[in-house]
C-alpha cells in the first residue's frame, strides 16, 4: 500500500444543467492507494461537523460520489475517484469520514463533460458508474 497526504478534496455535485465543485474544508486527510483492486483507493479525511447532514444523506442513500482530489502539495494536478462512503465517524468536534473508491485516469474536462452528459441521461448510482466505465473505455479507441 502506499499512502499519501491528502490536500484538498471537492465532491461534484449536479446543480440544474451543470456540475459543480463543492469544496470541503479539511483539517487533515488521507489517501491510500490499496493496490489491492486496480484503481482502488481509500480516502480518509477529517472534517467540520457541518458536513455531517450532506454526508450522512449520501452514505444513506447509498450513492456513489465523484470526488476531487489533491495529494502532496497544492501544486499537484486533481485525481478524480469515484467513491462510496465506507463511514462517518464523531471525532470530538470534527467527524471522521472515509471513502473507498476507483481511480479514474481522464482530464477533468472531458470527466465533467461524459459525467454531466450521462447524469442528464438519467444515470444514477451503479448504472452511473457502469456507463462511465463503458464511455470511458470508449474514448481509448
Amino acid at each position: 500500500m502506499k499512502t499519501f497526504r491528502l490536500i484538498s478534496i471537492e465532491i461534484l455535485e449536479k446543480s440544474g444543467d451543470e456540475l459543480q465543485n463543492k469544496k470541503i474544508d479539511i483539517s487533515a486527510g488521507l489517501i491510500i492507494d490499496r493496490e489491492i483492486d486496480k484503481d482502488r483507493w481509500l480516502i480518509e479525511c477529517l472534517i467540520p461537523r457541518s458536513y455531517m447532514d450532506f454526508f450522512q444523506s449520501k452514505k444513506d442513500e447509498d450513492r456513489e460520489l465523484v470526488v476531487q482530489v489533491r495529494i502532496s502539495k497544492a501544486e499537484n494536478p486533481k485525481a478524480t475517484i469515484v467513491a462510496k462512503i465506507n463511514s462517518i465517524n464523531d471525532i470530538e468536534d470534527e467527524i471522521n469520514v472515509i471513502l473507498i473508491g476507483n481511480l479514474v485516469n481522464r482530464e477533468r474536462e472531458q470527466i465533467e463533460q461524459m459525467l454531466q452528459e450521462l447524469i442528464e441521461a438519467g444515470y444514477q448510482g451503479a448504472s452511473l458508474l457502469k456507463k462511465f466505465k463503458e464511455k470511458n473505455q470508449e474514448s481509448f479507441f
